[in-house]
Order: C-alpha cells, then structure tokens, then sequence
C-alpha cells in the first residue's frame, strides 16, 4: 500500500467532466477496503467556479473526506497538487494539448479519451487512453484504470519515468534544430 492521488483540473474538463471524475474515482475508491481507502485521495485544481458542484458530488457519493478542492491561483499548492499526485485524470476530447503537456513536465502520466491530439501525446509509456461510448462506460472503464494502477505501483513508476522521458522527447521534436544544436553545445 502507498499512497494514490488522482489530479483532476476544472479546465481540462467539462462539467460533464467533473460527473465523470467524480463517479469514476467514488466507484474506485468504493470497491477498495477500509485499510487501502487510507490511502487514496482525489485533488480537483478549480479555474472555473467548479469548487460547489466538486463539493455536492463528493456528498452526494461519500467520498467528501479524501476531496480537495485547490484554487488554481494558490500557485504553491498547485505544483505540490502535481508532484504529489500519481497521474492526471482528463476526461475530456477538447482542448487538452496544454493540460497534457503541462502534466508531462511534471511526470504525471494522463488518462484520458482516445482522439488524434491525445494519441499524438500519450502511449502506454506515459499513461492511458480508453474510448468514449457513453457516459456510464467512462466511468467504468476509468474506475478500472485507477483499480489496476493502484495494485501495480511498478507500472505507476514506469509511467511516471515516462511521463517526464516523453514530455522531453516532445520538446525537442518541437524546437527548430539550431536551437537544439545551441542547447546541446551550451551543456
């Protein structure tokens, strides 16, 4: 048993997204034991005036004591929120290049919804893409992911070490070649 944070960002999610978060984690957490529920924690950063709904969800599905809210403007606890946490939970198809990336730099490996822009950033080496069909299917299948991660922390370390490996790889993809060559030379 080690400790298991899931981070989840407003803005990387609709509000369709919270639903999604929040039943997919209560799920997950509820089919654990006492002495592994100990040990497990969701943090939702809020950018967008989430925090009440956040709050009603986590009531409503009895999972309120290991919910944090953090406001994104308290830029302290937000990066310990992303050290802290075991991977990104982004249930959403839109917008999420910077998210992603953002969460790469951290080594937090992402789960999230299979689509061209989050294929081009995520593979088995930093985190874990499932298909959307419904609504009730997400949840399951991002229950399931969290449920097997938590009993596989080697696999957990894998994909951190690879979180932080691709964000590296994306970048030098991303800079013009004389600036790699200068980076390279200046080491």
């Amino acid at each position: 048993m080690y400790p298991f944070t899931i981070l989840a960002v407003s803005d990387l999610v609709s509000e369709f997204g919270v639903e999604i978060v929040m039943n997919s984690f209560a799920e997950f957490y509820h089919e654990l034991t006492p002495k592994h529920q100990k040990k497990i924690k969701l943090i939702f950063i809020d950018k967008g005036g989430y925090t009440i709904p956040i709050l009603r969800w986590s009531e409503k599905l009895n999972i309120k004591p290991i919910v944090q809210v953090l406001n994104w403007k308290r830029m302290e606890k937000v990066e310990e929120a992303f050290h802290q946490a075991n991977f990104l939970l982004m249930p959403s198809r839109t917008k999420t290049y910077n998210g992603i990336m953002q969460a790469l730099s951290k080594g937090l490996p992402v789960l999230s919804y299979r689509g061209e822009e989050r294929e081009a950033l995520i593979d088995l080496t930093c985190g874990m893409l499932i298909d959307y069909m419904s609504t009730g299917q997400s949840i399951g299948d991002f229950a399931s992911l969290l449920r097997m991660l938590y009993y596989d922390p080697a696999a957990c370390k894998i994909l951190k070490k690879g979180a932080l490996k691709k964000y590296t790889t994306l970048l030098q993809w991303q800079q013009p070649t004389g600036n790699v060559a200068r980076a390279s030379a200046a080491s």
